[in-house]
């Protein structure tokens, strides 16, 4: 959690900045150009302040921890993921699909029950075997 807490006139000249997608008293969210540019410029060793910098930040943004940090982050994601995958906050995991028992008939819902019994009779073999 940032120790900084932004004013609402630092947020509006935040907002002003075209890099800026949204910003809030505790965070700001970049715009994923300017992920991918600060990636980019990171990678041919431009100093972080100085990125920053160059890209219209205020002084209370370039002295803070935020540009070296937030590189960072994105440098060590750029390893394990896809350059794709960095921008944006859309989640590439898909929410867990959930099954509506309220609409399904007697017979097709004790069908269900029973091999859900039977699956997790399975899987409590799988994680609770014993030695012979």
């Amino acid at each position: 959690m940032p120790k900084k807490e932004y004013t609402k006139e630092e947020m509006q000249e935040l907002i002003s900045n075209p890099n800026v997608k949204s910003c809030t008293s505790k965070y700001i969210t970049f715009t994923d150009e300017f992920k991918v540019r600060a990636i980019e410029l990171d990678k041919s060793w431009f100093y972080h302040r100085k990125i920053f910098k160059d890209f219209g930040f205020p002084e209370y943004v370039v002295n803070s921890k935020i540009p070296k940090q937030s590189l960072k982050n994105r440098r060590f994601k750029s390893k394990e993921k896809w350059p794709i995958w960095l921008v944006g906050n859309k989640k590439w995991r898909q929410k867990k699909e959930t099954i509506d028992t309220s609409k399904m008939t007697k017979d097709e819902y004790i069908e269900y029950l029973e091999t859900k019994t039977a699956y997790l009779e399975e899987l409590h073999k799988k994680v609770c075997w014993y030695y012979p």
